[in-house]
């Protein structure tokens, strides 16, 4: 069989995008304490409350500069997309409740997504010290600045690989959040906050099925299951022919009774039935691997307290529910392919892909040193694979994020340096078996993230470059970018991505290498 290397795809997405192409960049931003940014201050008053009401229109024009041949030579061709999206934001308020909906539109959610045209709902209730809030929603734990290791509930959308910035690439998830806010001077827990999140249902990382920016592995995998599907049913089909010239046989014999030939009519019958099903039914597939994650078993629940002692803001935190990158049961490929060939169908305990249970022990602070400002975040992620010689779950890890900003005194400068890494416990185990799910990762994974950016003419011109290097996996990414702000809600914006990967077995970006792009767009905000 065909190994499969699913390597650690987006341990660098969760960096990068924490600067890369955001709408509004702004170090300083803490996504933890709200759900979303303010495009503007359109409102109407209503009795008891007001109703608000804004968004923004972008169109962006991509093209594509470092497309290859079969061969791996560089082609003339630039290979351009366009696309035109927009989001509207509703909001009404009064002092004891509030309800938000935003709605997103793009070419891919009307097309593939629309359940996510509701980007997010929110109903919100003021209890006193309590709020109490439910519905479809993006919550964010963690000190990082757009980048975290104890951030869970939510998967992330890459079907545009890392280039959205971190909230917009969140996949928001129904649930419920009940925080309290301890009322200042109250003891040694003054000024703190408790925190519970449930959800219903888990939803995973999601990946392009099609175009540039499917995983190198996706395409692995698809390519090994039309193998094993093609072989399935050139053998079925053989057995079809045979059945049909057995019939053909049984007919002209003369000696035949016509119990011979009721059987053989239904031997063939059966045998070229089955062979319709199984190519009628292989179309289909790829499209039903995955469990459904709309159970009670992939429900996540959360609790997380965080306060202030002196300077230092820190908190805990407690995850339990579900990784939202799948692991696979490489043993039973081949028995899902015949079944799925054969009924059209596949329960999930048939499945070789599942996402491992996962409870996720966290840890966070902040603090500012003079003009630096500090932020950390370390995890321990428990699964149920803790001797790591299970080659479905993935090993126990150890994750962090650390880093700082600070100003420059030359123009506007500011420069933010992250870091990134993880490491994979008993990862010996994974290297001897290579069809572990985790086969392909380093026992360490360790990437950086250099941002430089700058403010000219009184903020209406902002330049700023930020480039990501894998230290294991050898991957360079930079990504430039300047937005004009032209007047007052209209921006223009011109970005580039160009990625450098030595090819090899190692690379995190493989495939990806001949994505470099410029862009162009446009944004008005309402």
């Amino acid at each position: 069989m065909k190994k499969i290397k699913f390597i650690g795809l987006f341990t660098a997405a969760l960096f990068a995008a924490s600067f890369v192409f955001a709408d509004d960049f702004d170090f300083g931003d803490d996504f933890g304490g709200d759900f979303g940014g303010d495009f503007g201050d359109s409102s109407a008053s209503f009795a008891g409350g007001a109703l608000e009401v804004n968004g923004e229109a972008q169109i962006d024009f991509r093209a594509y500069f470092d497309d290859e041949d079969e061969y791996g030579l560089p082609v003339g061709e630039w290979k351009t997309d366009t696309n035109p999206k927009g989001k509207i934001n509703l909001k009404y308020s009064n002092s004891a409740v509030s309800a938000e909906a935003k709605f997103a539109f793009s070419k891919d959610v009307l097309e593939n997504y629309r359940e996510d045209v509701i980007d997010e709902l929110t109903l919100e209730s003021y209890l006193g010290n309590f709020v109490v809030q439910a519905g479809k929603m993006k919550v964010v734990w963690g000190k990082g600045d757009k980048l975290h290791a104890v951030d869970n509930f939510n998967a992330n959308d890459y079907t545009d690989f890392i280039i959205p910035d971190y909230i917009d690439r969140r996949i928001a998830e129904p649930m419920i959040r009940v925080l309290y806010n301890v009322p200042k001077d109250v003891g040694p827990f003054s000024s703190s906050r408790f925190e519970l999140v449930w959800t219903p249902t888990m939803t995973a990382d999601r990946y392009a099925s099609g175009g540039r920016w499917v995983p190198a592995q996706v395409a692995s995998l698809k390519s090994e299951l039309t193998d094993k599907a093609g072989t399935a049913i050139v053998a079925q089909g053989i057995k079809a022919g045979t059945a049909n010239a057995e019939l053909a046989s049984i007919m002209a014999s003369s000696s035949s009774t016509d119990d011979q030939k009721l059987a053989a009519k239904n031997n063939a019958a059966n045998a070229q039935a089955l062979y319709t099903t199984m190519l009628s039914n292989s179309s289909s597939l790829a499209d039903n691997l995955y469990p459904d994650t709309n159970q009670l078993k992939y429900m996540q629940a959360g609790a997380r307290f965080t306060t202030t002692t002196g300077s230092l803001d820190w908190g805990l935190s407690y995850y339990v529910g579900r990784n939202k990158r799948a692991s696979f049961d490489y043993s039973k490929i081949g028995s899902f392919v015949s079944t799925y060939l054969e009924t059209g169908d596949a329960d999930d305990d048939d499945k070789f892909i599942d996402y491992d249970f996962l409870q996720v022990f966290g840890l966070e602070a902040a603090k500012t040193f003079g003009a630096y400002n500090f932020r950390a975040e370390a995890a321990y992620n428990l699964t149920k694979d803790t001797a790591g010689d299970d080659p479905t779950i993935q090993n126990n890890s150890i994750a962090w994020v650390a880093g700082f900003d600070r100003d420059l005194p030359i123009s506007e400068l500011n420069v933010n340096i992250q870091g990134q890494g993880r490491h994979i416990l008993h990862h010996d185990k994974i290297d001897d078996n290579e069809y572990d799910t985790e086969n392909g990762t380093f026992t360490n994974d360790i990437k950086i993230v250099l941002n430089i950016s700058d403010s000219w003419n009184h903020g209406k011109v902002k330049p700023e470059v930020s480039a990501v290097y894998g230290f294991q996996h050898y991957d360079l990414i930079v990504m430039p970018k300047i937005t004009w702000y032209v007047s007052d809600g209209l921006e223009f914006c011109a970005k580039g991505m160009y990625m450098a990967s030595y090819k090899s077995d190692k690379t995190e970006f493989e495939g990806w290498h001949n994505n470099g792009f410029v862009q162009l767009g446009a944004k008005y905000t309402f």
